[in-house]
C-alpha cells in the first residue's frame, strides 16, 4: 500500500498526491516537500523506487531483506536510515519491535515498512500542526518522525520498569514451590525484553549522533538542534535500559541466593531427620541380632525398654536440632 503527501513550504499547505509518478515529476520543485510511505512493498514497487528516485541497489537490497540493524548510510544523493518502532503486545505483554527504513533526499522522505506503524500517523499530524517550520525543509519532517518514535519508547519503558519493580517486591514473598519458579521465569523473560530493547536503542543513539554532529547537504543547519533534542531523549532511553538491566541482574542474583538459602534449610532438615532415624535404626539393628546367648533377649521389658530409649533419644535430638534452628 502506497501513501503520499506533498507540502508547499511557501504556502504551508498539504495535499495528497497520487503516487510515485506524480512525485517524480515534481522532485525538481524546491518549493515542495514529499513524503512517500510504502507498506509491505512488492518487488515491482521497490524496483520502481530504485528507478524513479535513483536509489542505490545496495540500499534497496537492505529494504528487501528485513531484520536490519539500526544504521545510517550516506549515499551521493540521499541518506538511508534504519530505525525501529516498539510496542507491547496487548495480549501477552511482550515487547514487539518492527523495522522502519527511510530514504531521505533533498526534498523527499520515503518510509518503507512491513506492518502498520502508528507512529507515522502521529508524525504526520505533528508535521501538519507545525506548518510554520516547513521552511526548514525535509529535516523537520525527519525530526517529527524520529522524535515521535523515540517519544513512544518512554511509556513502554515505564511499563517494563513497573514490571521489574513488581518482581523485585515479590522476591521475598514468593519463596518456595511453583511461585518461586514462576518468579525466576518472569525475571528471565523480562531481562530478555530489556536486552532486546537495548539492542536497538544503542545503535539508534549512534544514528542520531551522526545526524547531530555531521554536516549534511540535506538539512538546514538549524535543524541540528532538533536532532540534538532527539539524541538527548535517546540517551535517556539507553541509560534507563542499562540501569534496569543491571537492577534485574541484581534481583536475579538475590533470587538465586534466597533459593540457595531455602535449599540449605531443606538439607539441614533432612540431615537432622536422618540422624534421628539413624539412631532408631541402630537400636533396632542391635536388637535384631538373633544370637542365642544375648542377655537382653530374655528381659521381660526389653522390647518396651528399646522403644523408650528410641523415643527419649529422638526427643533429645529434636530439641537439640531445634536449638540449632535446623528444624
Amino acid at each position: 500500500m502506497i501513501k503520499s503527501l506533498a507540502c508547499n513550504t511557501q504556502e504551508r499547505t498539504f495535499t495528497q498526491t497520487t503516487g510515485v509518478n506524480e512525485i517524480a515529476e515534481q522532485l525538481s520543485d524546491a518549493a515542495h516537500i514529499f513524503w512517500l510511505d510504502i507498506e509491505s512493498p512488492t518487488e515491482e514497487e521497490l524496483t520502481l523506487l530504485e528507478q524513479t528516485f535513483h536509489l542505490h541497489p545496495l540500499a534497496i537490497e537492505d529494504v528487501a531483506h528485513v531484520h536490519q540493524r539500526p544504521k545510517i548510510e550516506e549515499y551521493e544523493d540521499f541518506l538511508f536510515l534504519v530505525f525501529h518502532t516498539a510496542g507491547l503486545n496487548s495480549t501477552t505483554g511482550e515487547l514487539e519491535i518492527h523495522e522502519l527504513e527511510m530514504f531521505v533526499g533533498q526534498n523527499y522522505l520515503i518510509t518503507v515498512h512491513e506492518r502498520a506503524v502508528v507512529e507515522l500517523s502521529e508524525a504526520e499530524r505533528r508535521w501538519k500542526r507545525n506548518g510554520t517550520h516547513t521552511h526548514r525543509g525535509i529535516g523537520f519532517l525527519l525530526y517529527c518522525l524520529l522524535d515521535t518514535i523515540v517519544d513512544r519508547y518512554f511509556p513502554i519503558i515505564d511499563m517494563l520498569v513497573d514490571q521489574a519493580e513488581e518482581l523485585e517486591e515479590d522476591l521475598f514473598s514468593t519463596i518456595g514451590g511453583t511461585r518461586e519458579a514462576h518468579l525466576t521465569l518472569s525475571l528471565l523473560a523480562l531481562k530478555k525484553q530489556f536486552l532486546a530493547f537495548r539492542r536497538i536503542a544503542t545503535p539508534e543513539r549512534d544514528v542520531l549522533n551522526v545526524l547531530t554532529n555531521r554536516d549534511s547537504p540535506f538539512f538546514d543547519e538549524h535543524i541540528l538542534l532538533y536532532f540534538r533534542d532527539v539524541h538527548d531523549h535517546m540517551t535517556q532511553v539507553t541509560e534507563t535500559l542499562d540501569l534496569y538491566r543491571d537492577q534485574l541482574s541484581i534481583v536475579m542474583d538475590a533470587n538465586l541466593s534466597v533459593a540457595s538459602n531455602e535449599l540449605n534449610k531443606v538439607m539441614r532438615t533432612l540431615t537432622a531427620t536422618s540422624i534421628i532415624l539413624m539412631f532408631n535404626a541402630l537400636v533396632a539393628g542391635i536388637y535384631g541380632m538373633n544370637f542365642e546367648y544375648m542377655p537382653e533377649l530374655k528381659w521381660p521389658l526389653g522390647y518396651f525398654g528399646a522403644l523408650s530409649l528410641m523415643t527419649v533419644v529422638s526427643l533429645l535430638l529434636v530439641l537439640h536440632f531445634k536449638r540449632l534452628k535446623w528444624l
